[in-house]
């Protein structure tokens, strides 16, 4: 017999013995493929010396060669003659299959068995004890998630603040099932005498069980942690105590019947539910103790370690019970600035007002918790992906509401992270690192957004983590450099200004876009160093322009955190002394949410920066929170009208002029200065200047280019050609 052959026969039989789901078909199929493969006629799967499968015998004995296997090769056996035997054994010397003292015997009629057709059946003995195991821990794991599901659904309502004799119940009537239909009873002492007990729950018990009762009261008189009485008739009697702070203040008692739930231990089925009992007394008793461990003391809400807790409970019910379960990471944009500018007391506040809108933003089933920080997390019971993304939308939309604390208005906002149980191999702390790793995404999405984890995020947030490190070194490294493009003004043609553009050339990766880099360094305090570099690289050289172009000033992007930072008036001022620099040579550009975060201090900060003569321009207006008539209340010089509102404008297009139109007028009426972004087509260009719009940017005039290219000289070729 060839070994390639026993070797295909092997590969086969192993594929047949794990199609069967309980242990007597696997060991049929394995001594049918075992004949079958080495041409034998009898065989038998022997275990601790008892036959548990036989093929070939027909209705002849088994004869004791087959039970108990020993040193001969070969016996005789009636009707077959002589017939050689080989052994394979069910387990290995470690014990892995966990089938110990089973064999699986082999007898074949005249020919002697080869020493590979010996290897082979050790091969596939070996193949059936790991089956044979297998199918044991799958009937003990069904059993341990009955358990489990019983113990699960008791403790939900020990944290739903179900009612106490409803969760008694439970408890009661959870361990008669597993105890094969058992009485059980809760039996609580009176607080004068150990002797009186009393019924405070029970499950399928007779009236009068003298024999039950006198075994409880031994457990609580003697103090004895558990008692089994195996002689006392109807069943075992076991008793485990039922303990709270410290007191010993009942049992729980149960007959287990001959006929209990082989799977389990009685003593240690009896022993977890009254650990529930303990849970729910204690819980009654020692609320407030249990809040203050494990609760946050700003917001009242579960911390991470309860949350992480009570997750995992959740997550083994979900898989336990085949249902959804899904979590959200919530991280708040811009809260730093709250507790950098109006300190830690309003940020607290703060905090706890978003905890409020977060649970109204959820249901009572479901479990809110502050991770830490700026950091939310909640988890659905019960709710898919889908639920997840609805409640995302509800607390993003929440949290963008203006908040009033400590008499002045706030904004900021949140993204959201979400994340679904999909893997059996998930623990409770992956799923939330999943979310975690889905808000990252969110937030570099454009912050007040949410996103849905995908697998392969995590590369993606590794990708921007090393990006991280390698900006802060960027600017020491000569990485970093300006790129500039003209303002033109539409009406004469000039060049009036140039807005500075920070650039990073990566080592590695090439380009960075700056949408990418410049939120990465907002979340840290890298965009302080970048914000260094933009002053001290273009104000000298807006100083070596303004010799042959006195008028002409630049443009510089500042975020919001730089805004807030109470240094940079102060900064710009000693760069614009030291260079002789008049104060309206610059003009910094910032976004519209800087001024909705905090409205009263964003006054404070621009009116420092004004005293120095400074221009403020709004940037990409018309796509955050403001309106005209609110930016009255600030020292805007400048309105920039986001390039979404060029992009369609030509003659024509009648909504989209009299959109232009509009902000033109009402900014000229509030004498703000207008600036056309993203202009790239002659059309658009003609439009707005009929319009009376005073200034453009945009690939028409020029791209970007570097200082030695002279941006304050492009472009006047297409404009003057225009305005002609």
């Amino acid at each position: 017999m060839a070994y390639h052959w026993s070797i295909h026969q092997l590969t086969e039989y192993l594929v047949a013995v794990s199609s069967p789901a309980e242990p007597d078909g696997a060991v049929q199929v394995a001594l049918e493929r075992a004949l079958e493969a080495l041409e034998a006629e009898l065989g038998a799967v022997v275990v601790a010396g008892r036959v548990i499968g036989h093929a070939g015998f027909g209705s002849m004995d088994i004869p004791a060669a087959f039970v108990v296997p020993g040193d001969d090769d070969s016996i005789e056996v009636p009707g077959v003659g002589e017939t050689h035997l080989t052994v394979g054994r069910l387990d290995t010397p470690d014990g892995r299959t966990g089938t110990a003292d089973a064999v699986l015997v082999v007898g074949r009629a005249e020919e002697p068995y080869s020493a590979e057709e010996r290897q082979m059946l050790q091969g596939m003995a070996l193949v059936l004890g790991l089956r044979l195991h297998s199918l044991a821990r799958l009937a003990g794991e069904r059993q341990r998630h009955r358990l489990v599901e019983n113990l699960l659904q008791i403790q939900r309502g020990i944290s739903a603040r179900r009612p106490l004799d409803e969760v008694l119940d439970a408890v009661t009537s959870g361990a008669s099932a597993l105890l094969g239909g058992g009485p059980v009873a809760l039996l609580l002492t009176e607080p004068v005498s150990r002797d009186e007990l009393l019924k405070v729950s029970h499950e399928t018990l007779p009236e009068t069980d003298p024999v039950l009762l006198e075994v409880a009261r031994r457990v609580l008189v003697e103090g004895e942690g558990g008692i089994e009485s195996p002689s006392a008739p109807g069943g075992t009697v076991l008793v485990e105590r039922v303990v709270v702070a410290g007191e010993t203040v009942g049992c729980l008692a149960a007959r287990a019947p001959q006929t209990s739930n082989p799977g389990h231990d009685p003593g240690e089925l009896l022993t977890a539910f009254a650990q529930q009992v303990n849970l729910a007394l204690t819980d009654a008793r020692m609320l407030d103790a249990v809040r203050e461990a494990h609760r946050d003391p700003i917001t009242a809400l579960p911390n991470r370690a309860l949350f992480l807790q009570y997750l995992d409970t959740e997550r083994d019910a979900a898989i336990a019970s085949g249902d959804p379960l899904t979590v959200l990471f919530i991280d708040l944009d811009r809260f730093k600035a709250v507790n950098d500018t109006l300190g830690h007391r309003a940020g607290d506040h703060l905090l706890a007002e978003v905890a409020h809108r977060i649970l109204h933003c959820t249901s009572d089933w479901d479990l809110a918790a502050r991770l830490g920080g700026d950091e939310f997390a909640v988890m659905l019971r019960g709710g898919d992906q889908q639920v997840g993304r609805v409640v995302a939308e509800r607390i993003i939309t929440s949290l963008t509401r203006t908040f009033t604390i400590e008499g002045r208005d706030v904004l900021i906002g949140a993204s959201v992270g979400v994340a679904s149980l999909t893997d059996a191999a998930q623990s409770g702390a992956t799923l939330l690192s999943d979310a975690d790793v889905a808000m990252y995404c969110a937030k570099r999405s454009g912050r007040g957004q949410w996103v849905a984890f995908e697998p392969r995020m995590h590369e993606d947030v590794a990708n921007q983590l090393g990006l991280r490190t390698d900006l802060r070194t960027a600017v020491d490294a000569g990485q970093l450099w300006l790129a500039y493009q003209p303002l033109v003004s539409l009406a004469t043609g000039a060049v009036e200004g140039v807005e500075a553009l920070l650039r990073w050339n990566h080592p590695v990766r090439g380009a960075v876009p700056p949408d990418e880099f410049i939120p990465l360094a907002e979340e840290s305090d890298t965009i302080d160093s970048l914000g260094r570099f933009v002053v001290e690289q273009g104000l000298p050289m807006l100083g070596r322009w303004r010799q042959e172009l006195p008028g002409l000033h630049l443009a510089l992007n500042i975020t919001g955190r730089q805004v807030m930072d109470p240094k940079l008036p102060e900064v710009l001022g000693e760069e614009l002394r030291r260079l002789g620099l008049p104060g309206d040579a610059v003009t910094l550009e910032i976004t519209e949410s800087v001024l909705m975060h905090d409205p009263e201090l964003a006054r404070q900060r621009l009116g420092c920066l004004k005293e120095l003569g400074i221009r403020l321009a709004i940037d990409d207006f018309g796509t955050g929170y403001s309106s005209l008539s609110y930016l009255r209340q600030f020292p805007v010089d400048q309105v920039k009208i986001d390039r979404s509102f060029i992009r369609g404008l030509r003659p024509g297009a009648v909504e989209e002029v009299a959109l232009v139109r509009s902000i033109v007028e009402l900014c000229r009426t509030l004498r703000l200065q207008t600036v056309a972004e993203g202009i790239e087509e002659r059309e658009q260009l003609d439009v707005l200047t009929e319009l009376g719009c005073d200034l453009g940017q945009g690939y028409l005039f020029s791209r970007p280019v570097t200082a030695e290219q002279d941006p304050h000289r492009a472009g006047l070729d297409v404009v003057q050609g225009s305005v002609a």
